[in-house]
């Protein structure tokens, strides 16, 4: 019998390639099962981390904005105990990277530590369900230098992670050029042409170089008025009479509640403050400033006498410096306050008088240093102020033609280019002179004689007068009008180069012997309070 072996073998070689090819693609599948463990392994991780991250950048912004809520150096008075384990951490990471990190974290001041944990507000956002999961979470802010550094953790599932934020903060010195509930004046477009000279003011004009705001009415001189030279940065207003066709923005705010607003913004910054010391006379020969603090005097008699403040006749760097005086029964007291690399902040409970109580508004005087200085009561301002860093284009434009200082300045291209070249001002010298409760008072009489021999006021700075318990709020200028009647023949003119700021602006019968109200803030500036902003200026993630 016939017998073929070949099915046979072709049967073993199909099983023994199967055979083969079961275990190839089972060690496949094993190796891409320990593959895809590994990646959904790291997948975990990543994700961790990144979750991590997140959470410990969400905590520096959150710390950041506690921190500008809570501005006081008075926080900034602890060791942190996890500072260490932070800076061991960083230097861990990165190799030259994580060096040159542990150098800059090493830099900050070991006891200047703000356990911003303890605070209430921060512990209500670690609350915050975003947060739940995570076993350990927290910041701590550092002030060295003027800057602040935050640190914040995030631990979960036995992983820690940090994140630092450098917070840098701003100076906000300047204000919209004017803003105020009710004004008085009617304002007119400047026009020249005297005696045939093309560049010579004729009368009646104003210029504000910055925002305005009224929340009243504004009045003006025609309905043909050219309304953006008189507000090249804007008007804002209920209204604008006589009726005409005009450019600007209308608002139906509340004066009274916008200027509570602006009046709670100011005493919100003053809480913030650390107060230095409350001075009573006799007083201190030098009184020391020291950065966010807030020198305080207050009277200790019963004698209702004003307070005087005093600046410098000269402008300078050499000269850096106020001088305040306080007279009663027991004498005659002053003190001195040296500027800082900081605004000096200060705050008078009682009257003021910017200048001797006889007023020389001839006399010329220089702000050198950056001062914030809030009344409680009136300020009565009975000379020129001028910013030393701006005193030479003051001078080239009140000086110009060879005429002397004392007399107005009726050429109009110096006006404009003196305006402009304030409006682009560097931050430099400032002053904030800020009544709450009392009324801002501008003098043109010398002394007591009732006599003046020119009308010009220029006055540097940002002023505001707020209405306090139905009381205060107005700018006046209460002998203007026996300057002008006396000496008709020249221009009754103001400067204010700052901002100003009130419920009331004059009277009609003040406004009606100011020919010209010139106004000039820097450029781009929209308006809030004197004070700071914190900018996060940096996050880093590990």
């Amino acid at each position: 019998m016939y017998s073929d072996s070949t099915p046979s073998r072709n049967r073993g070689f199909v099983l023994a390639v199967t055979l083969i090819i079961m275990i190839f693609a089972t060690t496949m599948i094993v190796a891409a099962s320990i593959i895809i463990q590994r990646t959904s392994r790291r997948l975990n991780e990543y994700s961790l981390l990144s979750d991590l991250r997140v959470a410990s950048n969400n905590l520096v912004e959150g710390a950041a904005m506690i921190l500008a809520r809570k501005w006081n150096q008075d926080n900034f008075n602890s060791s942190w105990d996890g500072f260490e384990d932070f800076v061991q951490f960083v230097s861990s990471r990165g190799g030259y990277e994580g060096d040159l990190w542990s150098e800059v974290i090493q830099s900050l001041d070991s006891e200047r530590w703000w356990l911003i944990n303890e605070d209430e507000d921060f512990a209500s956002l670690l609350e915050d369900a975003s947060f739940s999961e995570l076993t350990s979470m927290g910041a701590a802010v550092n002030l060295t230098g003027g800057k602040y550094s935050i640190v914040s953790w995030a631990e979960k599932a036995g992983v820690k992670r940090y994140s630092y934020g450098l917070v840098l903060a701003e100076s906000l010195l300047e204000h919209a050029a004017l803003r105020f509930g009710d004004i008085s004046r009617v304002f007119y477009e400047v026009t020249t042409g005297e005696m045939n000279k093309d560049d010579i003011l004729t009368g009646r004009g104003d210029v504000i170089n910055g925002q305005a705001i009224v929340i009243g009415g504004v009045a003006v001189s025609d309905s043909n008025i050219n309304l953006e030279l008189v507000f090249p940065y804007g008007l804002t207003a209920k209204s604008i009479t006589p009726d005409g066709s005009y450019t600007y923005t209308q608002t139906a705010s509340d004066s009274e509640q916008y200027f509570s607003d602006l009046l709670a913004d100011h005493e919100d910054w003053l809480a913030s403050l650390s107060p230095v010391a409350t001075y009573t006379a006799p007083f201190n020969d030098v009184i020391t400033a020291s950065e966010d603090g807030l020198i305080v005097f207050k009277p200790n008699d019963s004698s209702g006498s004003s307070y005087t403040i005093y600046f410098p006749d000269v402008a300078g760097s050499d000269h850096r410096y106020l001088t305040v005086k306080y007279k009663n029964d027991s004498g005659v007291f002053t003190t001195k306050i040296y500027a800082g690399d900081f605004p000096v902040n200060i705050a008078i409970h009682g009257n003021l008088l910017v200048g001797d109580a006889e007023s020389d508004p001839l006399k010329l005087h220089y702000i050198n240093g950056q001062y914030n200085i809030t009344v409680y009561g009136s300020i009565t301002v009975n000379y020129q102020l001028m910013y030393g860093d701006f005193a030479d284009e003051f001078d080239d434009a009140r000086t110009q033609g060879g005429k002397v200082s004392n007399q107005e300045i009726k050429t109009w291209s110096k006006i404009k280019e003196l305006l402009n070249d304030f409006s682009e001002r560097e931050t430099g010298d400032h002053l904030s002179l800020v009544s709450i409760g009392g009324d801002i008072i501008n003098t043109y009489v010398i002394g007591n004689s009732g006599k003046g021999t020119h009308a010009i006021r220029a006055l540097a700075g940002e002023f505001s007068a707020f209405k306090k318990n139905g009381t205060g709020g107005a700018f006046t200028f209460p002998d203007l009008g026996t300057v002008v009647k006396n000496e008709r023949a020249k221009l009754g003119q103001l400067f204010f180069f700052g901002s100003i700021t009130g419920n009331r602006f004059g009277t009609v019968e003040e406004m009606n012997y100011l020919d010209n109200l010139f106004v000039s803030s820097t450029r781009g500036i929209t308006g809030g309070t004197f004070g700071k902003r914190l900018i996060l200026a940096g996050l880093r993630a590990w």
